[in-house]
């Protein structure tokens, strides 16, 4: 995944000007996904909330097809987390950051999809 794809914002930071804004507050059965155990919310095939998973796989795609996404976040007033350290950064008290680091693995399987299906199911070329 291209890098600074997706940014995480606070609720004081404005949006890159070539960005779309999606605020987690829109979804409020994702912000209680999102402060479960890690086992429960990073396993996004098994949540049980489809108005949250659909909310989620829309932002990948938008990734996906060249979108660059900002997200708000309404815990924190700044965040400078960068997508590189998402995944490091997953027990922060920042909500956003777990849904960025969804939402990039969700944009790793579609590039995996796309590549087994291009390629008749199988992985070589």
């Amino acid at each position: 995944m291209t890098l600074e794809t997706i940014q995480v914002i606070g609720r004081k930071q404005n949006k890159r000007k070539n960005s779309c804004l999606s605020e987690l507050i829109e979804v409020n059965e994702l912000i209680s996904i999102l402060n479960s155990d890690y086992s429960l919310w990073s396993n996004f095939d098994a949540w049980e909330n489809m108005a949250a998973q659909q909310w989620v796989f829309s932002l990948a795609m938008k990734i996906y097809n060249g979108k660059k996404i900002d997200l708000r976040c309404n815990c924190c007033d700044y965040s400078y987390v960068l997508s590189k350290d998402f995944k490091n950064r997953l027990d922060d008290k920042c909500i956003a950051i777990r849904a960025a680091y969804v939402i990039e693995k969700i944009v790793d399987e579609i590039i995996i999809a796309k590549a087994k299906r291009d390629n008749d199911g199988t992985y070589l070329t």
